[in-house]
């Protein structure tokens, strides 16, 4: 069973390893996360309680129309030992997948032969923890020097020491991924200040950073104030 806090359908807003920022898909959020970050924007999937939708089993999960396009999020959804196991059922039921995971626990294993059944497609977005985030040294640097090409590293970034931090990570390690710079956003109906700060950096360093993608979360520019998820 997974403990599920809620199924529901919107814009993709996360730069992935898919199509980009801006797919229409199925949000599933798992209940619960191993973390505590300084600027998480769904605390409420954070506790180790019960969630909105309570413990469904993957059949029970399937009653819910989903899109061929489905994002796995949390909290932590690899955090839930069973979400290999409906990582597994999409792909063999060909869905495109996104995994939003945080860096911090290992990835599941799966033969590769899964992502090839009836058009399934699955890719890891994995967030690199700063040092504003306060959870930095829960990071597991193995993590992410295994990702693939299809997947996108991101870093989300709140001040120039986050900044210099990310950039040494990228230049000391080895990495296939996609990489992307995403800013901290205080005033999700402000994005002046700190968010156009560091696209102008960006574009100041241009032909240094020209592997990195600057990305906003699309969702949040829509709808600011959105707060129930159905």
């Amino acid at each position: 069973m997974l403990n599920v806090e809620a199924i529901f359908n919107s814009i993709d807003g996360e730069y992935n390893g898919f199509r980009g920022a801006g797919e229409l898909t199925t949000f599933i959020r798992l209940k619960g996360c191993n973390l505590k970050c300084s600027f998480c924007d769904t605390a409420y999937s954070q506790g180790a309680g019960e969630g909105k939708l309570g413990y469904l089993s993957i059949l029970d999960i399937y009653e819910y129309r989903m899109l061929k396009k489905v994002t796995i999020t949390g909290g932590e959804p690899l955090f839930q030992e069973k979400c290999a196991d409906l990582i597994e059922s999409l792909l063999q039921t060909g869905h495109q997948i996104t995994v939003e995971t945080n860096g911090s626990i290992l990835i599941p294993k799966f033969h590769p032969s899964l992502r090839a059944q009836a058009g399934g497609f699955l890719s890891y977005v994995v967030d690199y923890k700063l040092p504003s985030s306060g959870v930095h040294k829960e990071m597991k640097e193995e993590i992410f020097t295994k990702l693939r090409g299809v997947d996108v590293i991101k870093f989300v970034i709140a001040d120039l020491h986050d900044f210099n931090v990310a950039l040494n990570f990228i230049a000391s390690h080895s990495l296939l991924a996609k990489l992307v710079f995403s800013p901290a956003i205080e005033d999700q109906n402000d994005y002046t200040g700190w968010p156009s700060e560091l696209a102008i950096l960006m574009i100041d360093r241009a032909e240094e950073l020209r592997d990195i993608s600057y990305s906003l979360q699309i969702h949040k520019v829509l709808f600011p104030n959105f707060k129930i998820e159905i």
